[in-house]
């Protein structure tokens, strides 16, 4: 995490010991252990801030889908298609809407194939 060894933290120790002194060394370690529960805490606190903005966010958006959707709007808006949306099997353009109409209003209509006649034996 701090990325200390085992002699940078032996070199912080005998520091302490010299600048603070062997009688409020654990005085001071009891305090500074405080301090950093105490930044943890505000740290989780902030985290879990913005996970329940986030959280709101999300419901927000699926109550207006939801609320779309009890009202019959959710095929009116379709996503917008783009130039390179095309479907897997073919390079046809995707369908734009509900109706099954293709994308591209240029494409030519296709007429069925004729029935075949019955009763004639030839």
């Amino acid at each position: 995490m701090l990325d200390i060894g085992w002699w940078e933290l032996l070199l912080l120790a005998v520091l302490a010991v010299i600048v603070v002194g062997p009688k409020d060394l654990p005085r001071m370690m009891v305090t500074v252990g405080r301090y950093v529960a105490r930044l943890r805490s505000m740290a989780a606190e902030f985290q879990r801030g913005f996970e329940d903005i986030a959280r709101q966010t999300e419901l927000e958006d699926l109550k207006k889908e939801i609320d779309r959707a009890g009202q019959g709007d959710i095929l009116s808006s379709p996503p917008p298609i783009r130039p390179d949306d095309t479907d897997d099997d073919t390079n046809r353009p995707a369908v734009s809407s509900a109706s099954g109409s293709p994308a591209s209003a240029s494409a030519p209509a296709i007429d069925p194939a004729p029935a075949p006649k019955t009763g004639d034996a030839s």
